[in-house]
């Protein structure tokens, strides 16, 4: 694969990854509304699986913070690589892979704590048809 076909699937995962993190901080602000209607709702505003859930979620909008931050460290060292005729030098494939793994490992988490979350709005007793 030449170096600009590298470049270009660089490009597109980093588009792809940055898309999913603008989704899952959208989820994660509505889940912690949902989280706060229900405890609203049945007036319970201390259950510890509430706010297990909630320290969840800002946990995860601390981190795709973080990972958004260093994604735009890592284009912008690609977009100055280009200039410079430096596409993908050996440091900027390990800042992929990185990203790759640490992305990887976020997705997992996120999916399963998001699992979770429906099984606990599965149970809740105000979600339903009445």
């Amino acid at each position: 694969m030449n170096k600009y076909s590298q470049l270009s699937h660089t490009h597109f995962q980093y588009s792809l990854w940055r898309n999913e993190l603008e989704m899952m901080q959208k989820e994660t602000d509505f889940f912690l509304s949902i989280i706060e209607e229900i405890a609203a709702l049945e007036k319970t505003t201390g259950k510890t699986e509430q706010n297990w859930f909630i320290n969840q979620f800002h946990h995860f909008q601390r981190l795709i913070k973080q990972i958004q931050e260093e994604l735009r460290s890592v284009e912008k060292g690609v977009a100055e690589g280009v200039l410079h005729d430096n596409i993908l030098d050996k440091e900027q494939k390990l800042d992929f892979q990185y990203l790759k793994e640490e992305m990887d490992y976020f997705e997992q988490d996120y999916r399963s704590v998001k699992s979770k979350f429906r099984t606990f709005i599965a149970n809740s007793e105000t979600i339903g048809i009445g």
